[in-house]
């Protein structure tokens, strides 16, 4: 799981998947805006086969929140 979402980032946010820590989030990149994090949403959402809610998606603020949102949506299948 870890290697898709930081895959995912790595190629919409054109960063090396080296730099994305569990920190890594919107603060730390600039490239991280709301056009970037809709295509990371629907990125997520397509390669786990799930459709996050409004409430998950605002959760989501770096890597560790998204792997716990997703993770969490994984567990309940």
């Amino acid at each position: 799981m870890d290697d898709t979402i930081k895959a995912i980032l790595a190629e919409i946010l054109e960063v090396r998947a080296e730099e994305i820590g569990d920190d890594f989030g919107p603060d730390r990149c600039r490239n991280w805006d709301s056009l970037s994090n809709l295509r990371i949403v629907t990125a997520l959402e397509k390669a786990f086969r799930l459709t996050l809610t409004w409430a998950e998606i605002s959760s989501m603020t770096d890597v560790r929140r998204i792997r716990d949102v997703i993770g969490r949506r994984l567990e309940g299948r």
